[in-house]
């Protein structure tokens, strides 16, 4: 008798072995949304199964829990080409283990599907850690704030993302992250797997990249013999899957039963955002206060804990802040990026329950929220940010290049600033918890 491995040596040596990669031991299963999960004879197995890896101390052990939040922070790619493959890998080798550990063969990580119910499930947040394996101490209850449409919108019809933010892999991003920030606690950092809530959100990122697939109308995915496929992802020593098992779902062992795209109703599509809808605190922010003529206070002036830092974001709702000219860009040109550099978070910044959108300013006043939204910027995307820096410090690039083409042809660059404003879905810190050492505009 063979075990698997001398199966797979003896399929190998046939040359079956590559085939043979795509397809688990099991027959594809649906995963269910959390709802009927629940209800379903996995759903104590799975229970019980997590609390088994979490009682498994030896971090270096795939059946432990601490092994798998150290392949994220090691591995993972944000704001990279193969956010979603990675992540589609990550999954399937968390769900074998997962189903290894519990003994079910029909096992499959149920996804959260929070455009249909933002609030975060009962289950998760019932009991503390040492009465459910599921509790995670969190900041947000809910992550409705969060949900964005951008990505599912018809004029979305690439998915890869080379360069260009104008892409469904990057939209579909863009609000993961905010999920990430509103939920807070580990959440909001690279240590998130060690919330049973990251695996949940990922399987509902993942059925929204398959129903994106399935919807036609344009959309295409690079085909099974695309150069985008090639090689391999790495997740520990001696655990990688090659990128092509990421082509599907099937092929790793489970469907979804619902490849609906989420869509507003047509009164909520009416609606302007709520975040641009935000209210101006009753006092202004210290740039605005300035007396006419006057030059606007030092860097020093701005309330920073550490002496380097040039702002620090927290105090109020709705902040505005000038751009600086960067060497190389005397004038706004056609191609353009505002930078975010030297940026860190206060003690409280860290745990999340919040983030800011991040707007471009084009009539120099900031007197009401402006309509260029740039992306947004919080705990988890400093946190990723960091995790990819050479230096340990992050820095974030907005790409601005298309706003300007379209809405800001000819303006000097001392017309233009960013407007930071909140957005708060928990019990988030209210002082300081962003700082920024400086903002600029880059160009060639």
């Amino acid at each position: 008798m063979l075990d698997r491995r001398g199966i797979l040596a003896a399929l190998a040596a046939l040359g079956a072995a590559p085939a043979l990669a795509r397809f688990p031991d099991a027959p594809a299963q649906p995963r269910l949304p959390w709802e009927a999960f629940r209800r379903t004879a996995d759903y104590p197995r799975f229970v019980e199964a997590v609390r088994r890896m979490k009682a498994n101390r030896d971090e270096q052990d795939p059946g432990s829990w601490a092994f798998w939040p150290l392949v994220h922070m090691n591995h993972c790619p944000h704001g990279k080409p193969y956010f979603l493959a990675w992540h589609r890998g990550y999954l399937h080798l968390f769900e074998a283990k997962l189903r290894e550990v519990s003994g079910s063969a029909t096992l499959r990580i149920p996804y959260w599907d929070y455009f249909a119910d933002p609030r975060i499930p009962a289950e998760f947040t019932a009991g503390n850690s040492a009465t459910n394996p599921l509790f995670e101490p969190r900041i947000g209850s809910e992550v409705g704030k969060a949900l964005g449409y951008a990505a599912f919108d018809p004029a979305v019809t690439g998915f890869q993302r080379a360069g260009s933010a104008e892409c469904f892999e990057a939209k579909v991003e863009a609000f993961h992250n905010n999920i990430h920030n509103l939920v807070g606690g580990r959440m909001a950092s690279m240590l998130s797997p060690a919330d049973m809530l990251f695996w949940v959100h990922h399987a509902n990122i993942d059925r929204l990249w398959s129903a994106w697939a399935a919807a036609g109308a344009g959309r295409s995915m690079p085909g099974a013999d695309d150069a985008y496929w090639a090689g391999r992802f790495d997740y520990a020593e001696g655990l990688g899957l090659d990128r092509k098992v990421a082509l599907d779902g099937v092929g790793l062992g489970y469907r979804y039963v619902d490849v609906r795209l989420p869509a507003l109703s047509g009164e909520a599509a009416a609606a302007p955002p709520p975040v641009r809808a935000a209210p101006r605190p009753a006092a202004p922010v210290p740039v605005e206060a300035a007396p006419p003529g006057a030059a606007p206070p030092p860097v020093a002036a701005a309330p920073a804990p550490v002496p380097y830092r040039g702002i620090w974001l927290g105090g109020a709702r709705y902040q505005r802040e000038p751009l600086r000219r960067s060497r190389d860009a005397g004038f706004v040109p056609d191609e353009v990026t505002i930078v975010l550099d030297q940026i860190s978070l206060s003690g409280g910044g860290q745990l999340g329950g919040y983030y800011y959108d991040v707007y471009l300013d084009l009539d120099g006043e900031g007197r009401t929220p402006p309509a260029c939204l740039l992306g947004s910027i919080g705990p988890f995307q400093i946190a990723a940010a960091r995790h990819h820096s050479e230096d340990g410090m992050a820095r974030i690039e907005l790409p601005v290049g298309a706003i300007v083409r379209r809405e800001a042809q000819g303006l000097d660059l001392a017309d233009l600033g960013v407007v930071f404003v909140r957005v708060d879905g928990g019990k988030a810190a209210e002082g300081d918890t962003i700082g920024i050492g400086s903002i600029e505009v880059a160009g060639s």
